[in-house]
């Protein structure tokens, strides 16, 4: 099936990208003003405070918030302790790398002679190309970066945990290594996320097309767990005992390395080698804070992430973007820059190639399937959960055969879903009920196969009796479209009432005006005309509904009066949308009103003790 990459950079302040096969969207990504993402950049970074009780540091790196930076997450050559301690240090680093590469050779051996690399229904499903890094992650040797997702599976073979030194953790604790004020070279590791700061790393990881290039993690070489072929993990290995890596670093051949030559991966560490010397160069002239590489452009990602042999070409639009994606490509695979195609029509390209069209689905609650069954997505605040129906899918013979096959489109669709809306969390499935055990591992396969392209870490179970199918997935950014759980029409106009009575008999009110929308009010005068009377009479009170059109339907407004039409209490609950910039304003003034004020020490003598004695 024909395979298209299509980016769209005419808007000024939004970037878009589709990866389409045949007619479906596979993959979208975007980046606009609103969701500037900062993961997996480099900056100068001075110490800001060192926090004992979280065993953690607080980093000023140029941002409104300070970044969180965990004492796993620093690198022993920061530690200002004396030179014979970090020299012992040093040698249990190296004593335990060893050791974890040799178990690392034995256990893959060992897979591969058991044949546990040919993985026909793996549970979990740990994918590729971008990257949680941190040298604390205790469930592989090393973690893949590239930017926005996690690939824990571009490692060796065994989980084991990492090396961390015993003296180290033995002797020191970060108050006694890191120092206030001291600078220090960090990468993001998660961006921030409302009130709370990026999660940050002094690990260094830089990502190419086929390799990824530890410069200061030297853990020795990684080979994709997603590669199988035992045949073709041993070529990735002759070939990194053959090329020239230098000794101090350590790097990772992605999934998309698996059938590439070695002068193919060669040229991907010797183009990463000569952006970690740019970026060893811009921090030792820069003064801190400040960045010094940024990895985040929705460009170099989808070239570097999404594009791959079997796409066709590169469609873009807008000239800056066409321009950077060849200037891009150039770099990293000088053979491929004729697939990139500059879009010159008229017609802008999401609307021609029916993308726009198939992206606004996203803001729609259900997902009409070819067969004629239908999704219903219902994210919430604790869980996403999907149901599906078969509709007026009844072209099969029986029952169980029209529910295996609108199950098996399902979880197409459910995959495809899941990436483009960024579903994430845990995601409850409630697949058609099937009689056939056959036919649910039929189904579980169909969506572990299909979830196999997905870039983010993904967990998959069984589907139980009673037909559900749980699964999480790794949240890689913020979701285009935030969904809220609202009441219907009429559970709202109850809750009104209702809220109406409560409020009338704790405050002894006498007359109540009611302000709510007009499709509300029309509703109430024409249902709950007689509970209004009931309620009016029992309690002596006047109840006024009054439709005003400025309201939208969760708004309301209650003023209750006294006997004289004072008010006694008015209350409200009103939605207002804020733009961008009130955004802003009130994330500063929550900072600085949180800021902690420095410490001043007073003099122990004051100024008037000191006074000059009389001429």
């Amino acid at each position: 099936m024909e395979k298209n990459l299509y980016i769209d950079a005419s808007h000024p302040n939004e970037t878009k990208v589709v990866l389409k096969s045949g007619d479906n969207i596979e993959d979208y990504e975007y980046e606009g003003l609103k969701n500037n993402l900062i993961k997996n950049n480099i900056y100068l970074g001075k110490v800001s405070r060192v926090e004992p009780s979280l065993q953690a540091a607080f980093i000023d790196f140029g941002r409104d918030r300070h970044g969180f930076l965990s004492f796993n997450d620093i690198q022993s050559d920061y530690y200002q302790i004396p030179q014979s301690d970090l020299a012992k240090i040093k040698e249990e680093e190296e004593r335990e790398r060893e050791e974890l590469l040799k178990e690392g050779e034995k256990e893959e051996q060992k897979n591969i002679n058991e044949g546990n690399l040919e993985i026909n229904d793996p549970v979990e499903i740990k994918s590729e190309p971008e990257i949680e890094l941190s040298s604390s992650d205790e469930t592989t040797i090393v973690d893949e970066l590239t930017d926005g997702e996690n690939i824990n599976q571009e490692v060796q073979i065994p989980e084991i945990k990492k090396p961390t030194s015993r003296f180290r953790s033995k002797r020191y604790k970060i108050q006694e290594v890191i120092k206030p004020n001291q600078v220090i070279l960090i990468q993001v590791l998660k961006d921030e996320r409302g009130q709370k700061g990026a999660a940050l790393s002094t690990f260094i990881s830089i990502a190419g097309k086929y390799i990824v290039l530890m410069p200061n993690t030297p853990k020795g070489g990684g080979i994709s767990r997603k590669i199988f072929n035992p045949g073709e993990r041993k070529k990735i290995r002759t070939i990194l005992n053959d090329i020239s890596i230098p000794k101090e670093m350590g790097l990772i051949v992605r999934t998309a390395g698996s059938n590439k030559t070695k002068n193919d991966i060669d040229h991907d560490l010797q183009t990463l080698l000569t952006t970690w010397n740019g970026i060893k160069e811009t921090a030792l002239n820069s003064i801190a804070p400040s960045l010094i590489h940024q990895e985040s452009d929705i460009i170099k990602r989808t070239l570097r992430d999404m594009y791959d042999d079997d796409t066709n070409s590169i469609v873009i639009e807008g000239n800056d973007g066409y321009k950077k994606a060849q200037s891009f490509m150039k770099l990293m695979m000088p053979s491929h820059v004729k697939k990139i195609k500059k879009y010159r029509e008229k017609v802008p390209l999401f609307f021609k190639e029916n993308i726009e069209e198939k992206l606004n689905q996203i803001y729609d609650s259900e997902i009409k399937l070819k067969s004629g069954g239908y999704l219903v997505i219902n994210p919430t605040e604790a869980l996403v959960s999907i149901d599906i129906n078969s509709g007026s899918s009844i072209k099969q013979k029986n029952v169980e055969s029209t529910a295996l096959d609108t199950n098996l489109e399902a979880a197409e669709e459910i995959s495809r879903q899941i990436k483009i809306r960024d579903l994430s969390g845990l995601i409850i499935i409630d697949f058609i009920d099937m009689l056939s055990f056959g036919n649910r591992r039929l189904v579980e396969r169909k969506l572990k196969e299909k979830c196999r392209t997905d870039r983010a870490r993904i967990q998959i179970g069984r589907i139980s009796t009673f037909g559900l199918l749980e699964m999480s997935r790794q949240r890689l950014r913020e979701s285009a479209v935030k969904w809220k759980v609202t009441l219907t029409d009429e559970s709202f106009a109850m809750k009104i009432l209702k809220l109406v009575e409560v409020k009338a008999v704790l405050t002894k009110a006498k007359f109540v005006e009611l302000k709510i929308c007009e499709k509300i009010s029309d509703f109430m005068k024409e249902n709950f005309i007689e509970d209004l009377k009931y309620f009016e009479e029992k309690n002596l009170i006047k109840i006024d509904i009054i439709a005003d059109n400025s309201l939208i339907i969760p708004e309301y407004i209650i003023d209750l009066q006294n006997k004289t039409k004072k008010t006694i209490e008015t209350v409200e609950h009103l939605e207002k949308l804020k733009n961008l910039e009130e955004q802003k304003k009130e994330v500063k003034s929550f900072e600085n009103t949180n800021k902690k004020k420095p410490f001043k020490k007073k003099p122990f003598f004051k100024k008037k003790f000191f006074k000059k004695p009389a001429a």
